[in-house]
């Protein structure tokens, strides 16, 4: 299955990448391995049968104490 994975990331690294390069988009090019690569660690993380941690507990975290905002529940 990881194997799977790892093709189908590469389908679309040579798919996309060589445009980015050809037109010097190299902030579109950063910004697009970045997302890439944790795109990739999320998958691997889910077949691993990994636990990925919620963002929305985070989120929740931050609006309530930084923001000194909560809502009913």
């Amino acid at each position: 299955m990881i194997l799977l994975l790892i093709a189908v990331f590469i389908c679309i690294i040579l798919y996309e990448v060589p445009k980015l390069i050809r037109d010097k988009y190299w902030k579109e090019l950063a910004a697009f391995c970045f997302i890439l690569s944790l795109a990739f660690f999320i998958s691997v993380m889910q077949i691993l049968k990994i636990e990925i941690p919620n963002p929305v507990r985070d989120t929740q975290y931050f609006v309530q104490k930084l923001f000194h905002l909560s809502y009913p529940q």
